[in-house]
């Protein structure tokens, strides 16, 4: 019966090592497979940020000019798809970040734009900005404009106020009218009859 035991426990141990070496073995695959996912990730997370700011124009010489109309509500994905429908962009998301990224996003809004396939995506944020930035400086100018207009206004209403009420007053005796008044002094002692 002992040999027996000893048999058991033996392939008990064989067993338990077999396990043991096998937990190993999964861990060390799980490690690497982890490792590998790490690294592919990373290449593809350097490849977009090179890319972000490296991305060549759809045409590098001759290009054509492509009208777009960007709505009023957009979302930078939505930039992205309408942009690559159109032929300026291979990549919607990469567009995307490119748009987060730039120094032109504020100015960026909805409108009718010519854009052309040799602009990189900044120089189209670039554009589509001037753009922008110039009629904001023109509503800004037309706004300077009529507030200059409308200060004018007031003070010219202001003035002819001023002149009238001053004329008004010439004419009520208390300003010079250029007639003197004579004191005829008390005329109670006169009578009719001492007049002629």
């Amino acid at each position: 019966m002992k040999k027996k035991k000893n048999n058991n426990e033996m392939v008990g141990r064989v067993f338990g090592l077999t396990g043991n070496v096998l937990d190993t073995i999964l861990q060390i695959l799980l490690i690497v497979v982890i490792v590998l996912v790490i690294i592919k990730g990373a290449g593809v997370a350097y490849d977009y940020g090179y890319r972000v700011f490296t991305e060549e124009p759809m045409a590098k010489t001759i290009g054509k000019e492509i009208e777009v109309t960007i709505p009023v509500d957009f979302s930078a994905m939505d930039l992205g798809k309408l942009f690559e429908s159109k032929g300026l962009t291979r990549d919607p998301k990469l567009l995307a970040l490119q748009y987060y990224c730039s120094e032109y996003r504020e100015n960026v809004k909805g409108g009718t734009y010519t854009l052309s396939t040799t602009m990189t995506a900044e120089e189209m944020f670039e554009a589509i900005a001037e753009v922008n930035i110039e009629k904001a400086q023109a509503a800004k100018e037309a706004e300077e404009k009529l507030k200059a207009e409308e200060e004018a206004a007031a003070k010219a209403e202001a003035e002819a106020k001023e002149k009238a009420e001053s004329d008004d007053g010439d004419m009520s005796g208390e300003g010079d009218t250029g007639i003197q008044q004579i004191d005829m002094g008390d005329d109670s002692g006169l009578t009719e009859d001492s007049i002629r």
